[in-house]
């Protein structure tokens, strides 16, 4: 696989363009809504880490207990899709320990992301409790713009829940380990705009894969043969992935906390005219 700067114009076989200063046992916190979402939006990122020798996590938030298209499967799905999920990313060389789940019931994740909600217990400190114990560096979730209330929800974690894990507060619940990349893949829609709406460079960086790598993807995917309707379009658009003999997965790189840079105010400051 290539790594792909589109703000500098760089590209890499190395993963250090996607995140900097990579050290192997490295632990990454894949963070999906549901169980397909992180193979059908960050598949590439996932097996990517693990061949650079890191340690992928992923993080399944919903049960899945909505995705059924047949009534006689509502009782059953969510037991199905949790087989589905563990022969689709073990196709992908996901060990089993390397899953874990919260089972929120499906559209009902944003409430849980709290630490306390109408007197029951958020997901909060189990979150942060997991990142801690595991040592994560760099968290990948899914992104909040325009295509689910769950992957809103998600977002929202990645972006400020995350962090408290690396910072001195909840001691009784693990020492604090610094997450140092964050970055959003898509499922369903394309990403925010950072300028406006003519802006088409949303993403910041990719990963250009080969027919063979998108094969195995692909096969994955299969395994999810109770989602088949649901995400047949989401399959289909994939071609559009498609450059020569290669497939690009995109990213958002999102820049958590930093810091305000004084110098432009500081120039400006130089031509503010007093007055009385």
């Amino acid at each position: 696989m290539e790594f792909v700067d589109f703000r500098r114009l760089q590209r890499s076989s190395k993963i250090d363009l996607i995140f900097p200063g990579w050290k192997e046992g490295e632990s990454v916190a894949f963070l999906s809504p549901h169980d397909d979402d992180v193979l059908l939006g960050a598949g590439y990122l996932l097996l990517a880490t693990a061949e650079n020798k890191g340690n992928p996590l992923l993080v399944i938030f919903c049960s899945g207990d909505a995705g059924y298209s047949s009534i006689r499967e509502k009782k059953s799905i969510a037991q199905r899709r949790k087989a589905e999920a563990s022969q689709a990313y073990g196709i992908l060389g996901l060990k089993k320990k390397n899953i874990f789940y919260f089972n929120i019931s499906d559209f009902c994740l944003m409430p849980h992301i709290t630490r306390k909600f109408s007197g029951s217990r958020g997901i909060f400190d189990e979150q942060l409790k997991l990142f801690r114990k595991e040592k994560v560096s760099r968290i990948v979730f899914s992104s909040g713009y325009f295509e689910h209330w769950d992957h809103t929800a998600v977002f929202l974690m990645g972006i400020y829940t995350s962090p408290q894990a690396g910072d001195p507060v909840l001691a009784d619940i693990g020492a604090p380990s610094r997450v140092r990349s964050y970055y959003i893949y898509s499922v369903w829609a394309d990403f925010e705009p950072k300028k406006s709406e003519s802006d088409k460079i949303r993403a910041a960086k990719g990963i250009l894969a080969d027919e063979e790598v998108e094969e195995r993807i692909r096969k994955a995917i299969k395994s999810f043969s109770s989602q088949r309707k649901i995400f047949k379009d989401i399959v289909a658009h994939r071609e559009k992935r498609k450059s020569g003999n290669s497939y690009l997965e995109l990213y958002q790189e999102a820049k958590v906390r930093a810091q305000t840079d004084f110098e432009p105010y500081f120039s400006l400051l130089k031509k503010c005219k007093k007055i009385k």
